[in-house]
């Protein structure tokens, strides 16, 4: 079944094209295997739902939504929110969050975090349009 205008699932088949839209957009360097192993957990966790956007059966867009478990309930985290840039401007960013927000409200979550990068300011832009606040929390990040 040839995938258009659709989101859903990405499948093992997408993996190299996941890959090249994070390289592409988050300059992210994740080797094949990685990308393979990320899938696999994914694919056995039904807490972790890595989402895409298909234009005639080709991936043009990823957003995963990844459900926590906490002591105060459910809540959830955002992340790799990317559309290929050929296909920006288009709706596509909205729609895949939107999606994500469905799947979290079928779940019962209460919130969802999402983390981005300080510089993609035309993310943050789309964000506040969907009614993330910005100015609420902080993020600490330390690399080990």
């Amino acid at each position: 079944m040839k995938r258009d205008n659709v989101i859903s699932e990405i499948q093992e088949q997408d993996l190299e094209q996941l890959q090249q839209i994070l390289k592409n957009v988050f300059n992210k360097k994740i080797s094949y295997e990685k990308m393979q192993n990320l899938y696999k957990i994914a694919n056995n966790n039904k807490d972790i739902n890595m989402l895409g956007y298909y234009i005639n059966d080709k991936l043009v867009g990823t957003v995963t939504l990844n459900i926590l478990t906490l002591s105060s309930g459910k809540e959830a985290t955002i992340w790799d929110l990317a559309v290929k840039e050929e296909y920006r401007r288009l709706g596509i960013a909205t729609k895949l969050m939107n999606k994500a927000e469905e799947i979290a409200k079928q779940e019962d979550i209460t919130r969802i975090w999402l983390v981005s990068g300080i510089h993609r300011k035309y993310a943050h832009e789309l964000y506040e349009k969907l009614g993330y606040d910005g100015n609420r929390d902080k993020v600490f990040v330390k690399y080990l």
